[in-house]
């Protein structure tokens, strides 16, 4: 149960590391309800910086899921810790 809830984290972080990393530069982020009827957001959701630091945040989830896989392979045994001769 332990290795299923490890590889659901590395795999959920994944996803949402990829959708973060892309859904700022799509169009649906600048075409909503939200955006079509505050002007606030409108303003907020076009700014360019915000768009990076949204997708800033996906880079380090991706990050942290291929760490954690590093981890947990090293931990399950799977990694080959004594040098090959």
């Amino acid at each position: 149960m332990r290795r299923l809830a490890a590889i659901t984290y590395v795999v959920f972080c994944f996803e949402i590391g990829v959708f973060l990393f892309v859904f700022p530069w799509v169009s649906f982020w600048t075409k909503n309800y939200f955006v079509d009827h505050y002007p606030l957001v409108s303003g907020i959701t076009h700014n360019y910086f915000l768009r990076g630091a949204v997708s800033g945040v996906g880079l380090a989830d991706v990050w942290l899921a291929c760490y954690e896989l590093w981890r947990l392979r090293r931990e399950w045994g799977l990694a080959n810790t004594r040098p090959a001769r």
